[in-house]
């Protein structure tokens, strides 16, 4: 029920990362859990993004700092912080090879960028909400 309420004011969900890499699995599970009750779609389509923001994060940069999902009227909004000044690589891609991540994220997101301050990178996704 708590996470009922915490959706419907649009309070942040954050799941902690660090050094210690979680399974993707386990970080897809918080999010399942956090977002519990929404479209089957949208949620799979989160959980995708999730998953290359999380492995991009830990592949690119020291150490992630958190995972914030934030369910708000109309949209769902993914966040991972870390410490990198890199940007992160977005390739257009003509034969399979790494690099596909972010072009998935891109479509399917409504948006998507990157945000600096206070010395710390936010990348970030908005996807759509079916209410």
């Amino acid at each position: 029920m708590a996470r009922d309420q915490a959706a419907r004011t649009g309070e942040a969900a954050d799941l902690p990362l660090g050094r210690q890499r979680p399974s993707l699995a386990a970080v897809r599970r918080w999010v399942r859990l956090e977002l519990m009750g929404e479209d089957t779609d949208a949620v799979a389509d989160v959980l995708l993004v999730v998953n290359e923001l999380v492995s991009n994060a830990y592949r690119y940069t020291s150490e992630p700092s958190f995972l914030r999902v934030v369910v708000e009227p109309h949209k769902i909004r993914i966040e991972i912080a870390h410490d990198s000044r890199a940007h992160p690589p977005l390739r257009k891609v003509s034969r399979p090879q790494r690099g596909y991540g972010l072009v998935l994220v891109a479509r399917l997101s409504d948006r998507w960028g990157v945000d600096r301050a206070h010395g710390d990178t936010v990348v970030w996704a908005v996807l759509p909400r079916e209410t």
